[in-house]
């Protein structure tokens, strides 16, 4: 059976191998590094759920977020929003698009895991796990992820 495609747009390679890492069992994780690169597959692919940094180069988090309004309005309910931090008035702009959810970097992996089930629409574990690292532990394991 075919994994669920995800897209991943972040520009930290760390955060990437982190989340791939979590993520490749249950998914078909694809990686970009910058919001053009994002916009031009999600011009020509499906996802099951887009995974979209904020703070980007070239086009940031906002500007594919606008993309998607205007032209592929049906993939905004599965976009999860994965950023480092937000003030209020940003969490308000990222509502007004009508986004799945918004997780907080660093993240609970179990948290991160369950809302991108929920972006794609798949149910959630019926035996949750628990925590399994959390903080500060995740950039640690991420970037020893990396140099591997």
């Amino acid at each position: 059976m075919e994994k669920p495609r995800v897209l991943l747009a972040d520009d930290n390679e760390a955060t990437c191998t982190l989340i791939v890492a979590l993520l490749r069992k249950e998914f078909d994780v694809e990686v970009v590094a910058d919001g053009a690169e994002a916009i031009e597959r999600i011009k020509s692919r499906l996802y099951a759920a887009v995974l979209l940094d904020l703070r980007m180069p070239i086009v940031d988090g906002y500007g594919v977020l606008d993309f998607m309004a205007a032209e592929r309005p049906e993939i905004l309910p599965r976009v999860l929003v994965v950023t480092a931090s937000l003030s209020a008035q940003e969490l308000d702009r990222v509502s007004d698009y009508r986004i799945c959810n918004v997780v907080s970097k660093p993240f609970e992996v179990d948290v991160l895991q369950a809302l991108v089930r929920q972006c794609a629409g798949i149910a959630s574990d019926p035996f949750p796990r628990g925590p399994i690292l959390t903080g500060g532990m995740l950039m640690l394991l991420a970037d020893l992820l990396r140099r591997v």
